[in-house]
């Protein structure tokens, strides 16, 4: 009696030990199958139609970093299209693009898919395909450039005051003058010239010519 007692516990102890290690077990599988089961879920409401349950929910995990992987990527589809579906394309292609900078590989699966929520999709992989126009000039381009042209004083807005021409000769320049000049002179000295002889008459100037007309 006292040995069956004794095996009766030892085998009790081996069965309580194997049940703690079968729980230890499942504790995890079940955390990695969580994910797996919501993005099931998600699945399930696009194809009852139900796009605001499924962007509710895959949404939440999305921006939680709670998927990872191909759960990851099966939520984002779900989630592009059903933003397609509901009328928001823009939110789903930014979606699609999303999955394309995880996986440049990524195509919708033609069968699946409908063509409203495919031609999103060639959207997305038309931008995402697109160059960048923000990229920074290199070294060469800036080398090669040519030198600015130089700026004309009109252009920098500075006003640059020219001389006026009035269409006339400076005074100088006109003949009567010097030629009224040149007998002035002449009748200064022909005076000087008299007056010195002791004459008693004034000698006759010259007279002027008449100014231009």
């Amino acid at each position: 009696m006292r040995a069956r007692g004794r095996a009766g516990r030892i085998a009790a102890s081996i069965l309580f030990v194997w049940i703690q290690l079968g729980s230890l077990a499942v504790t995890p599988a079940k955390a990695q199958t969580s994910g797996n089961t919501s993005v099931a879920r998600g699945q399930e409401y696009y194809e009852q139609s139900r796009f605001d349950e499924a962007i509710s929910l895959l949404r939440d995990l999305v921006d939680r970093g709670a998927l990872a992987g191909d759960d990851l990527l099966k939520a984002r589809e779900i989630l592009a299209r059903s933003y397609v579906k509901k009328g928001y394309p823009a939110q789903g292609k930014d979606m699609f693009k999303a999955i394309l900078r995880s996986n440049p590989q990524y195509r919708p699966d033609p069968i699946r898919v409908p063509p409203d929520e495919t031609a999103v999709f060639e959207q997305a992989l038309e931008e995402f395909n697109a160059p960048s126009t923000s990229q920074p000039a290199s070294a060469d381009t800036i080398r090669a450039a040519p030198p600015p042209a130089p700026v004309k004083p009109s252009e920098t807005g500075v006003v640059v005051p020219q001389e006026k021409s009035s269409g006339k000769k400076p005074l100088y320049k006109q003949w009567w003058v010097w030629l009224a000049g040149a007998a002035v002179i002449g009748g200064i000295a022909a005076a000087a010239a008299g007056g010195g002889g002791g004459g008693s008459g004034s000698p006759d100037l010259a007279s002027f010519p008449p100014p231009p007309p």
